[in-house]
């Protein structure tokens, strides 16, 4: 997705989000691509797929039975 979109869809200011965003490249999660058309994109890494995945399991386990 193009950095913007996922900033709107967050909801957050821009300086806030390039702080998460900086911090999620530096630890390899996300990689800021180029297509064929020249767009800049932020993809989701094998790593930071592991991650997700990691932590929606914990999610579920840990909030089993939890009315939100």
């Amino acid at each position: 997705m193009k950095k913007t979109n996922i900033q709107m869809l967050l909801g957050l200011n821009y300086p806030r989000f390039m702080e998460y965003l900086g911090w999620l490249l530096d630890h390899g999660l996300v990689a800021d691509t180029v297509d064929e058309d020249k767009t800049e994109r932020i993809i989701l890494t094998p790593k930071g797929i592991d991650s997700y995945q990691k932590l929606v399991i914990w999610l579920k386990e840990t909030l089993d039975g939890v009315r939100i």
